[in-house]
């Protein structure tokens, strides 16, 4: 449990097969934050949400919160308490309740939800600091894909089209993704696609490739000895100059560098908790 002035963290976890959950309110001021990362329908209290890959919902827990799963499906939650003037902040910056709103980086709210997803446990020794930045830079990331940057998924054409090509990008990063196949695919002109991706997603379809294929990367890097060349030839970049230049750029530090870091935290997991 995180628990600040302003915002706490009481609950996370997810769910990955069919069935009923039920959230209880715990105090006053509670909120459900759900997170997909596929295309999935939630029934909220009688009412149908239909989830699209990267998206996100917050609803608020009066009493209790009944979902229901009739599909396979795979979603994340997080239970949070707010004050009210920070209720207010979050809705000043467009994130309205029993919507459904766009995560503009995705990948940096898996590395956040990683974080916090440990303080659940008993007998958690993590740095309660530490969860405080992480929980307070995740509510930062919510909102700036709900500042309006982002535009409701309702008022953009092809919006389904586009989402199922996110999908498919970062579950299949290695694959050649190239701008021309995609828009010949869709039946749209390169500009034309470039301005519905970044009103969609806050960001551009190649950015979104490299994200992909540094996660691909980093995971690679962290569970097998692979050479640098041929992690970079696995993850689908052309050269590995290029990849690692863009590795630094986006980890800070090379993949040398990343996979020694890593190397150092097991050992240390096998002799010291985190603190």
């Amino acid at each position: 449990m995180i628990l600040t002035k302003e915002i706490s963290l009481l609950d996370c976890g997810q769910q990955v097969k069919n069935g009923n959950h039920e959230f209880s309110a715990r105090k006053d001021k509670n909120y459900l934050l759900l997170m997909s990362g596929i295309r999935t329908m939630l029934k909220i209290q009688e009412k149908n949400y239909y989830m699209q890959p990267f998206t996100f919902l917050l609803y608020p827990i009066e009493d209790t919160v009944k979902i229901e799963a009739p599909e396979a499906t795979f979603y994340r939650y997080m239970q949070l308490r707010m004050t009210d003037s920070y209720f207010r902040k979050i809705q000043e910056a467009g994130m309205t309740l029993y919507e459904v709103h766009t995560l503009a980086q995705p990948l940096a709210v898996e590395e956040i939800w990683k974080i916090l997803l440990p303080f659940m446990e008993e007998n958690n020794s993590c740095s309660l600091e530490m969860g405080e930045h992480a929980l307070k830079l995740l509510m930062c990331l919510l909102m700036e894909a709900s500042d309006g940057t982002v535009s409701r998924a309702a008022e953009i054409p092809h919006y389904d089209k586009l989402t199922a090509l996110r999908h498919r990008i970062y579950a299949h990063p290695s694959d050649s993704w190239y701008i021309q196949d995609i828009c010949d695919e869709l039946g749209i002109s390169r500009p034309y696609f470039h301005k519905l991706y970044l009103a969609a997603f806050g960001t551009t379809c190649t950015q979104d490739v490299i994200s992909s294929r540094i996660a691909y990367s980093k995971k690679l890097l962290s569970t097998t000895d692979k050479p640098i060349a041929a992690v970079s030839q696995q993850c689908g970049f052309e050269t590995d100059v290029y990849f690692m230049r863009q590795f630094k750029r986006h980890v800070g530090m090379t993949p040398t560098a990343f996979r020694r870091v890593q190397s150092a935290g097991k050992e240390n997991e096998k002799t010291v908790p985190c603190t």
